[in-house]
């Protein structure tokens, strides 16, 4: 149900966005200031808005570890944050790994990819779902920090239209 959760958020995401004239999406205009920033007004739409859904969803949702997974997948022996030295320690992350997929050198995430294949999908259950439970706007992860795409990119492969689903989700 998680996977279908997640994919469904990206579906209305894009739904949102797609029947929202553009004036709408794009009336202002700020700088990357503080001072801009502080000026920006909310859409009317979204203050009144009140409950909305945010999700992200990918490669990271197979092994269910969390969100840092394809990091701390790796983490054999964590650093310590204060003195930046080994503690002896590995991750949950890489435990669990270890134990389900064998040693990240073998099996890394790009192995992790392929299993990812989103196959129950169903984007208007979803949406269903979450417009019964009061949502009223939803909110959708297109590139988590994996930097996997989930849309067609022209950028790179490493993407859910060349990789794992073969499907644009955003």
């Amino acid at each position: 149900m998680k996977k279908n959760t997640q994919l469904i958020c990206l579906t209305l995401l894009a739904f949102v966005l797609s029947i929202l004239p553009e004036s709408q999406l794009f009336a202002q205009t700020f700088k990357p200031t503080d001072e801009s920033f502080k000026q920006y007004q909310y859409p009317e739409w979204f203050r009144d808005a009140k409950f909305g859904i945010w999700a992200h969803w990918g490669p990271q949702a197979v092994p269910r570890q969390g969100d840092w997974y394809a990091r701390k997948m790796y983490e054999s022996d964590i650093l310590d944050r204060k003195t930046n030295q080994p503690t002896g320690k590995s991750s949950k992350e890489y435990l669990y790994h270890v134990e389900h997929y064998g040693h990240p050198s073998k099996f890394g995430y790009k192995d992790i990819i392929p299993l990812w294949k989103a196959e129950r999908w169903d984007p208007e259950q979803l949406m269903a779902l979450y417009k019964k439970v009061g949502a009223k706007y939803f909110v959708s992860m297109a590139t988590h920090h994996d930097n996997f795409f989930l849309w067609n990119s022209k950028i790179h492969s490493w993407n859910s239209v060349n990789m794992g689903p073969k499907k644009d989700v955003v």
